[in-house]
């Protein structure tokens, strides 16, 4: 396994795919590719669905377990990642998500998939940021 699917890119590669550059989507496509998804990422998108921000053809729980594909590996917040979230050097946002997303990728050392513009600088991880495409719906 070399990469950790940040929250968004799980998310968009699942749900929205012509939100994210071809050459992700190439990548996300393959199911012979193993992927890490920090288990923070479940969370988020199950809160963004309690306060109305994300809807779901499916029930939550339904979907997670269907988003949860056979090469994705879902990684627990342990000891060491969550001491590595609170030492994270010049840590960019004020995110505890990004925190901990960007921890588990250090302690794994994963190459983190983000579309998060405020990490794509961040030098104390190793990360490939991709600009999002506009929704063509």
């Amino acid at each position: 396994m070399k990469h950790l699917l940040d929250t968004s890119v799980w998310y968009r590669g699942l749900v929205e795919p012509d939100t994210i550059p071809a050459e992700l989507q190439k990548l996300l496509a393959n199911t012979r590719v193993p992927f890490g998804l920090s288990d923070i990422s479940l969370w988020e998108v199950g809160k963004k669905v309690q306060i109305g921000k994300m809807t779901l053809k499916k029930e939550l729980g339904a979907w997670l377990e269907e988003a949860c594909t056979k090469n994705v590996t879902v990684l627990p917040m342990t000891a060491k990642v969550v001491n590595d979230a609170m030492h994270l050097p010049r840590f960019p946002t004020k995110d505890p998500a990004d925190e901990i997303i960007v921890a588990t990728a250090r302690v794994h050392n994963l190459t983190l998939l983000t579309l998060d513009r405020k990490l794509r600088n961040y030098r104390h991880a190793k990360i490939e940021y991709y600009r999002p495409l506009k929704s063509k719906l």
